[in-house]
């Protein structure tokens, strides 16, 4: 058997169910309730954990900011997940490192958990929150692009993982779910060295998988209760209620699921995508259904989502510009543009770039971008806690825009 596949036999198979139900509140009975609902036709809780284990909930926790955002994996959304892996009799851990420009300090961490509801949660249900920042570089020899990769301690250091994801569009990736949440394990400021080492979205994307698939969870959870539509994933993005959570075994299938629900093009979207490529899915998406709600009955027709829709396919998705060279590819990206009066100069977007092209202007109280230097990450736009940076056309993309040729 090739590695890869054997990779992914070890997270689920091309017949991994997917399981959706309904769900419209963060009323902790109610998602309580929704859970149960949700994991019957998978096995229950007890499928995935076993008595005695200690069991890492990994959510997406981008930044700190209030859940009602939709940037976070709502926290009742995790504590009703670690009550359920506690009454199986395994010790539930919550395990995260923030987005890319959040520095891996413990004083940091905790405002970020703070802030995101989560040491409340914890207080009240009694589950751990994980503060350890160490990491270090381990082996993944089943990798298909990255053969060592560097994640948090803490995550080497459990039996197993539930990764509970957002539904969010994505500015670089188009949509972020079950699989790039598990990019949370690489340490904060490292994220950003990836960014700059792998700036095109498909290679981006087969690191993606490669993380997820070394971190093999046993199980994906999304919350969609309020899920977030437009410029995400983080401030720039708008709140949509869909009331829905999703599980599985098998991460990119579970994406695939969620993409059908918010009409997204899975084709268009580089992780899964890639996916196909590598003989991870079939790349049908009417191949993915869900076991308890069917998609059609959870499906919307008006998600809006990032603009340029096709960005993160180089628009070769419409085998337009797949001849093209990456001087011309690079006119027709957006660039990130933070306001005067919006910035607050937090740096966090200079922390964030990969490409060193951002710097603080005191005078003119705004951050400046060197264009010559941005790798059209969005990685500044994605952890500004201000939503301050605007990603705009310039020079021949603007032209192509105002003539209607682009959104």
């Amino acid at each position: 058997m090739p590695k890869e596949r054997q990779a992914r036999a070890a997270v689920g198979s091309s017949l991994s169910p997917v399981a959706a139900v309904r769900c419209s509140t963060y009323d902790f009975a109610a998602v309580e309730a929704a859970l149960r609902a949700l994991l019957e036709p998978l096995g229950g809780m007890s499928a995935f954990v076993k008595p005695g284990e200690r069991i890492a909930l990994k959510p997406n926790l981008l930044f700190g900011v209030p859940p009602e955002r939709a940037v976070t994996t709502h926290p009742v959304v995790t504590a009703v997940v670690a009550v359920a892996v506690r009454e199986a009799g395994a010790y539930p851990v919550v395990i995260e490192s923030p987005g890319s420009g959040v520095v891996p300090a413990r004083p940091v961490i905790e405002r970020v958990y703070k802030r995101a509801g989560y040491v409340e949660m914890a207080e009240r249900y009694g589950f751990e929150i994980c503060l350890d920042t160490d990491w270090e570089s381990v082996s993944n020899p089943q990798g298909y692009l990255v053969k060592r990769l560097e994640v948090v301690s803490p995550i080497l250091r459990v039996d197993g993982v539930i990764d509970l994801a957002k539904l969010k569009t994505h500015n670089f990736m188009i949509f972020t779910g079950a699989t790039k949440n598990l990019f949370g394990i690489i340490p904060g400021l490292n994220k950003v060295a990836y960014h700059g080492k792998l700036p095109d979205p498909a290679r981006f994307a087969d690191m993606l998988l490669d993380v997820a698939y070394f971190v093999r969870p046993r199980l994906c959870i999304v919350d969609g209760i309020l899920a977030m539509e437009g410029q995400g994933p983080g401030t720039g993005g708008t709140p949509r209620h869909l009331g829905v959570l999703l599980a599985g075994t098998d991460p990119v299938l579970v994406d695939v699921a969620c993409c059908r629900i918010a009409g997204i093009d899975t084709q268009a979207v580089p992780v899964l995508s890639r996916a196909r490529d590598r003989g991870l899915w079939s790349g049908r998406a009417r191949d993915i259904d869900t076991l308890g709600v069917p998609i059609a009955e959870l499906a919307v027709r008006d998600f809006v989502l990032p603009v340029p829709y096709t960005r993160a396919s180089g628009l070769g998705h419409l085998g337009v510009l797949d001849s093209v060279g990456r001087r011309l590819l690079r006119g027709l990206s957006r660039v990130p543009r933070p306001q005067v009066g919006r910035c607050t100069l937090c740096g966090a977007c200079v922390q964030a770039c990969p490409g060193k092209a951002i710097s603080l202007n005191q005078q003119a109280r705004v951050a400046k971008v060197d264009d010559s230097k941005c790798i059209r990450c969005y990685c500044c736009h994605e952890v500004c806690p201000q939503a301050a940076i605007e990603l705009i056309y310039t020079g021949s993309g603007r032209i192509l825009q105002q003539m209607g040729m682009l959104k």
